[in-house]
């Protein structure tokens, strides 16, 4: 306790660690070594702490607090306010479970609120980008992407619009964060192919056309794409054989 009010929360986790190894069915120890991971901010150490916790005492609606605190700060709000309200139905007048349930609920709201915003700023980006207002368009989809960084169709649409202003650096670092939040959509693909290619890489313009394909193909367009990198690299037309779904 004095280590948490003088915030050495290093040392409470020290602290509690040996209490453990002494007593290792608390669960109380468990919670409190979950509080003092939360204020470090090592959530996986603290999920783990939360899960033993109402493993040992599974009607105890404070290891459902600090499960749902976890999961709040990891940004899993869904599964934040699940988990609390779990709590709340073994302990109905938990003001702390309630308190936390209140701001989640309030997180979610403001979360759904800028992505509603977002995707009017996706929706104009688009019509900005048909009208060859493309510098308009990255305005407006840096926007989207401030407002919900992990939505990949943002990057996606973005790298298009980078490419359109031949600016295929940006374009390229955008296919690739495309990619890394969706690494199964086919498009993030072949953004970075495109990139690349106009970069002047053609061989990993090749493998990035070839791994879309793989995703989708029955693309025509990623074919044809991937027809005319061969092509290039092979100094003759290229034509592929159709695959089927």
């Amino acid at each position: 306790i004095d280590d948490f009010r003088a915030e050495l929360y290093e040392r409470a986790v020290k602290h509690l660690t040996v209490a453990l190894s002494l007593d290792e069915k608390s669960h109380v120890l468990y919670s409190n070594r979950c509080t003092a991971h939360i204020a470090l901010e090592d959530y996986t150490k603290a999920m783990e702490d939360a899960d033993e916790c109402i493993r040992l005492q599974p009607n105890w609606a404070k290891g459902y607090l600090r499960r749902g605190s976890v999961f709040f700060r990891m940004g899993r709000l869904e599964k934040s306010e699940s988990v609390l309200k779990e709590g709340l139905e073994l302990d109905p007048s938990n003001e702390a479970l309630k308190k936390e349930l209140e701001a989640v609920m309030n997180a979610i709201a403001e979360k759904m609120a800028r992505q509603r915003e977002s995707l009017e700023c996706k929706e104009r980006a688009i019509e900005y980008f048909n009208e060859q207002n493309y510098k308009g368009a990255v305005d407006l989809l840096r926007k989207a992407i401030k407002l919900d960084p992990e939505n990949h169709i943002f990057y996606s649409n973005r790298a298009a619009a980078y490419m359109a202003l031949e600016q295929y650096d940006k374009a390229l670092a955008d296919a690739e964060e495309c990619i890394r939040l969706q690494p199964t959509w086919a498009k993030g693909y072949s953004r970075r192919a495109a990139a690349k290619f106009h970069l002047g890489d053609l061989q990993a313009a090749k493998t990035a056309y070839s791994k879309a394909w793989d995703l989708e193909p029955t693309n025509a367009k990623t074919k044809a794409d991937l027809e005319h990198v061969l092509s290039e690299i092979a100094g003759m037309r290229v034509v592929l054989p159709e695959r089927a779904s």
